[in-house]
């Protein structure tokens, strides 16, 4: 009789190592299933920033590009009409002018000890 609960016990731990086979392999496959997921989300999250940002990148190139056209357009309408202004009363520029000149040349030629 104990030859055969021996047996018993022998093929119960068969059975027992058999289950945890097949238990460890249902679990790396799950695991691996699961990382494969989380590995493509990982991809297609990275391919959609790089999008978002060379998106970005050129909306920004745009943006400085027509900043740097509306500013060069301000500039030269503040050059017409100064122009105009100096070309209907030049007296008051060119005492401005000399104002400025004397004061730059009296710092820039004071003594400084």
């Amino acid at each position: 009789m104990e030859h055969t609960s021996t047996e018993k016990i022998a093929d119960a731990l068969k059975l027992l190592e058999e289950a945890a086979r097949e238990k460890k392999d249902e679990l790396k496959s799950a695991m691996s299933d699961k990382y494969t997921h989380l590995k493509n989300a990982i991809v297609e999250t990275e391919h959609t920033l790089a999008k978002s940002l060379s998106d970005a990148g050129m909306h920004a190139v745009d943006a400085a590009t027509h900043a740097k056209d509306v500013g060069v357009e301000k500039v030269r309408e503040v050059a017409r009409d100064v122009d105009k202004s100096v070309h209907r009363n030049p007296w008051p520029y060119i005492a401005g002018t000399a104002a400025a000149g004397l004061l730059l040349g009296y710092f820039l030629g004071r003594n400084r000890k």
